[in-house]
């Protein structure tokens, strides 16, 4: 029997947008599922962002969000902490990490201070004695918390360097592996997404450009995949990453075109873009 989806976890950065560009076609898709009864939640890596930033990005190209509708890594980085009963925490990584962290109640400290914990996201203004610290801190026996490991994320012209390459540093000077990566593939940050939304795994897809995260992640956790080729994976290396994607398709407007029938709501023929309104 085919498989009917009644929500979409959907990444951001390279399907809703890339760099500063929106990715129209993806946009155009999402308001009509979500017109239409679909459920949209948002699942991004990125952590150098707070999720009520991500919301009110949303909203500038009409989709809507709440706070348990974007999940992020930052976020779910701090509550695994708050979960396991941490408390002080030396953050490296920008201001999206330091608000999420003290929005679930935790204490970011600055260097000299003790952590419990140290959490590491993408940092664009990272310096060399703050790593040194943070490296300090592993050493001496505090849990290391990755918010992700991509080593690259999508800008308009390419790729830069993401929150992996800060990781693979404090990997190399401290001999210690995280205790955990918080984001995408890791099954924490999807059971986080489908908890708060009341999604069971078998209801949903999801849909992302890069297959070491979006697409490794419904393959760790027998979740279906779109892989959306508009952003950072291409079809070739499907084989390099030996991960298949359920589906595969130029963007999610044409998916839906050709595939309405997954949908667990009724997707008129022949639908318009006047449809596509929020």
């Amino acid at each position: 029997m085919t498989r009917k989806y009644r929500a979409l976890i959907v990444d951001l950065d390279g399907v809703i947008w890339r760099g500063s560009k929106p990715l129209r076609d993806n946009i155009k898709a999402l308001k009509l599922l979500r017109g239409k009864g679909v459920r949209i939640i948002y699942l991004s890596n990125n952590a150098t962002r707070s999720r009520q930033e991500y919301i009110i990005r949303l909203q500038k190209y009409g989709l809507k969000a709440d706070l348990n509708t974007v999940i992020n890594s930052a976020y779910a980085a701090a509550e695994y902490v708050k979960e396991h009963g941490g408390y002080k925490v030396f953050i490296v990584g920008e201001a999206g990490l330091f608000y999420e962290a003290s929005l679930v109640g935790l204490l970011p400290v600055a260097m000299g201070t003790e952590a419990e914990y140290v959490i590491v996201g993408m940092d664009r203004f990272v310096t060399y004695s703050k790593l040194a610290y943070a490296c300090r801190l592993i050493k001496g026996g505090a849990h290391f918390i990755a918010a992700n490991y991509d080593l690259t994320y999508p800008v308009e012209d390419g790729e830069d360097p993401g929150a992996g390459s800060i990781v693979e540093f404090l990997k190399g000077c401290s001999g210690r592996e995280p205790e955990i990566i918080a984001g995408k593939p890791n099954p924490w940050i999807l059971d986080l997404a489908l908890r708060l939304n009341g999604v069971r795994r078998d209801e949903a897809l999801i849909v992302g450009d890069r297959i070491d995260t979006d697409i490794m992640l419904g393959a760790l956790n027998n979740v279906d995949t779109l892989l959306v080729l508009t952003g950072v994976s291409k079809p070739e290396d499907i084989e390099r990453y030996g991960v298949n994607p359920t589906y595969i398709a130029k963007n999610i407007y044409e998916f839906l075109v050709e595939n309405k029938e997954l949908f667990s709501v009724y997707i008129a023929e022949g639908f318009e873009d006047s449809n596509c309104r929020s």
